[in-house]
């Protein structure tokens, strides 16, 4: 596999994280520099600035020696992303109820019916793309840039908590969808805490399904 020669570390890193999101490559899993390279067709420079790059939005963690790895799961990094979480999408979600027009909500209700639609065919991949680029609308709507560029550095980690989640126990996606549809009612009639009160019960439904694999793992469902 090669890569085009202009902006070789952001398709690197985008290339990278999508391996973590999806748990292609493992927690503590150690990122070779040189495998890297070699498989991409790339020099090393482009690779160790990438790792870099993914350290900064805490995707991989690096050794007292100076190697990179798939940063860990635990307990203390799930509770604090979903405390951070709570603080950045609360306000983001009520900000959304107050700012949202016509456009924006109809928007939102198309992503609303994809999502849906990945239920039922049962497409992770769908459900996970689909809900981040709500998430990034509701942002956008938020209309607030230091809240959006801090939930943005956080949102790949968030990825993988959510992956992990729906993998463990897919059969809660009804559910889970079900309080973005609230959640998207409540902007739609400008109700504010409504809506930020929904958010946090999505983001609840994940964690704890991810705390508690975290202690007795699942049988896990693979994705498409």
């Amino acid at each position: 596999m090669e890569l085009a020669r202009h902006n070789l570390s952001d398709q690197i890193v985008d290339l990278l994280s999508k391996r973590i999101i999806h748990n292609e490559l493992k927690p503590g899993e150690a990122i070779i520099e040189t495998q890297i390279s070699k498989e991409l067709g790339v020099s090393r420079s482009p690779v160790r600035e990438a790792l870099r790059m993914l350290e900064h939005i805490r995707l991989v963690d690096r050794s007292p020696k100076g190697g990179y790895f798939v940063t860990e799961f635990s307990n203390e990094l799930i509770q604090h992303l979903y405390e951070t979480a709570i603080v950045l999408y609360q306000y983001a979600f009520s900000k959304a109820a107050e700012n949202a027009t016509p456009a924006d909500i109809k928007s939102l209700e198309t992503d609303l019916l994809e999502l849906e639609k990945s239920i039922e065919s049962k497409d992770f991949n769908l459900y996970l793309a689909t809900v981040t680029e709500m998430g990034r609308k509701i942002l956008k709507i938020a209309a607030n840039p230091i809240i959006e560029r801090i939930a943005l550095e956080l949102m790949p980690t968030a990825e993988r908590v959510q992956y992990a989640a729906i993998t463990y126990l897919p059969d809660q996606l009804t559910t889970v969808v079900g309080h973005l549809r609230r959640a998207y009612e409540c902007i739609a009639k400008n109700d504010p805490a409504g809506s930020a009160q929904c958010f946090e019960d999505f983001a609840a439904s994940h964690v704890d399904v991810v705390l508690n694999s975290l202690n007795q793992p699942q049988t896990k469902t693979g994705a498409k």
